[in-house]
């Protein structure tokens, strides 16, 4: 498995990392999550988020109160009816349910045995994922736990799964609970650390594997010291990247040529009139060589997301009957969009894309493949993960919302908005190669990206509610969409 290389970053410094940083840490058990997640809450003054923590004290719960663990309906309704609060304390969280402080109890052998099942129920996922979900959007926070960077909160600052040998990982479990006064033989520590590795990997709902943007981490041969360096370094990685981008758009705008300048402040002008609003990077500092990829519900999107590019040229993948309409064919010709067949794998368009993403162009893709109902993002098509794989180029994507109902200066229906996310850098994809194919890998990409959508929009409600024309228009635009689907991709 590929290793993150520290000594390359070793000149970083810890006060690029943002002050609202969100750390994601993934890893089997036993890899020293959590005890590296500690450290780096004192190191960059972030809030330590123990998230096993929150399904141990579930399973604590359901064992006390004489609860199958196996029935999901009884845990769901044991979670629901019940207070989890997590507190800083004592130098790391301490856990209360019910008002209880059951920091020391979640961290008995019998607890260990149970927590995997726990955790496999989809209906205690969701609660305890929401739940973490609105601690990560405070921002200033470190994560541990199985699927955090792929899951909970895909849209990280940082994302490191940290790994380790199964033997290894049994000996630091066997100091803990000698430490903690817990007598479990080696043989059994082995066992039972070998059938959550397999549960973990296995079960249905976000199983344990590595994001495909997170720095893999083995510390197998490593002192603790020199994992949680390894780690601290890996956090600065992406704030370092971030830094070199060039945020000045008046040299930007001047180099762009005249054929771009023109549709691009067209495209401004439409945007303004009808109240677009940006949210994030708002377009501005992102990577030459990039995937601006983005959601897609209406055909307002292409004009109005063009409306936020202010540097390098553009090409874009729109489908190939477009370029048969007359007049509007020649334009996209004329800035350089580029025709793709959809119904199966288009080598020539995939092969032109490419190429102008090695040229340090950018690209605008809509990875769903065709038009998705309102408030109801995905699934994201394997062209994206086609496209990572051959180039390596970063990702940033790009959230819609509201190009339905448009009026002047906005519109009451819903809010017009367009929500930038930070730059995805694949570092985890040599890692993911090794271990799976590519069609599997490309499968995890666009996960991802569906998962990084689902976030962006949560937020989008957050700031602004979804509107009763949104939800009405959604379920409508369902019964649509299974149709295109059905025409476009023959299924």
């Amino acid at each position: 498995m590929k290793n993150f290389q520290p000594a390359a970053w070793a000149h970083l410094s810890d006060d690029i990392l943002p002050v609202d940083a969100v750390i994601a840490i993934d890893g089997p058990a036993g890899s020293g999550k959590s005890t590296t997640a500690k450290a780096l809450a004192r190191r960059f003054d972030l809030l330590y988020i123990d998230t096993g923590a929150m399904y141990r004290a579930l399973t604590l719960a359901a064992l006390q109160a004489k609860i199958d663990c196996s029935v999901e309906s009884q845990l769901v309704d044991l979670a629901t009816r019940s207070e989890l609060e997590l507190k800083s304390g004592r130098g790391e969280i301490a856990v209360f349910w019910n008002g209880k402080d059951v920091s020391e109890a979640i961290r008995k052998p019998e607890i260990d045995a149970m927590v995997s099942l726990v955790a496999s129920h989809p209906g205690v996922r969701n609660i305890m994922v929401r739940h973490q979900q609105i601690l990560g959007r405070r921002g200033g926070v470190v994560m541990e736990g199985r699927d955090i960077g792929s899951v909970v909160f895909p849209l990280a600052t940082s994302k490191i799964f940290l790994h380790a040998t199964l033997e290894a990982r049994v000996q630091r479990r066997f100091k803990q609970n000698q430490q903690r006064g817990h007598e479990v033989s080696l043989e059994e520590l082995t066992r039972d650390l070998a059938q959550r590795d397999l549960k973990d990997s296995e079960r249905a709902t976000s199983p344990l594997a590595i994001s495909p943007d997170a720095h893999v981490i083995d510390s197998s041969s490593m002192t603790l010291e020199q994992q949680n360096d390894a780690c601290a370094l890996a956090c600065l990685v992406n704030p370092a990247l971030d830094l070199e981008l060039d945020t000045d758009l008046v040299p930007a705008l001047r180099s762009l040529p005249f054929k771009y300048r023109f549709p691009f402040a067209y495209f401004n002008c439409m945007a303004a009139f009808f109240g677009l609003k940006e949210y994030g990077s708002e377009g501005k500092a992102i990577p030459g060589g990039c995937i601006i990829a983005s959601n897609h519900i209406s055909l307002w999107d292409p004009p109005l997301i063009g409306s936020t590019f202010r540097r390098y040229k553009i090409n874009t993948l729109a489908k190939e009957s477009l370029f048969k309409i007359p007049v509007f064919g020649s334009f996209l010709r004329y800035i350089d969009g580029i025709p793709i067949k959809r119904k199966s794998f288009d080598q020539n368009a995939f092969s032109e894309a490419s190429k102008t993403l090695h040229e340090g162009n950018n690209l605008l893709i809509f990875p769903e493949g065709t038009r998705r109902a309102v408030g109801h993002p995905g699934p994201v098509r394997n062209g994206l993960g086609i496209l990572v794989q051959a180039t390596r180029a970063p990702m940033v994507p790009v959230f819609l919302r509201g190009t339905h109902g448009l009026k002047p200066m906005g519109s009451d229906l819903a809010p017009l908005e367009a929500n930038y996310g930070p730059v995805v850098r694949w570092h985890g994809l040599d890692a993911l190669l090794e271990e799976f194919d590519k069609k599997i890998v490309s499968r995890k990409i666009a996960a991802l990206c569906l998962a990084i959508y689902q976030e962006m929009q949560a937020r989008s409600f957050e700031r602004h509610p979804q509107t009763v024309f949104e939800k009405e228009l959604g379920v409508k635009q369902q019964k649509n969409v299974a149709a295109r689907e059905k025409k476009v991709f023959g299924r």
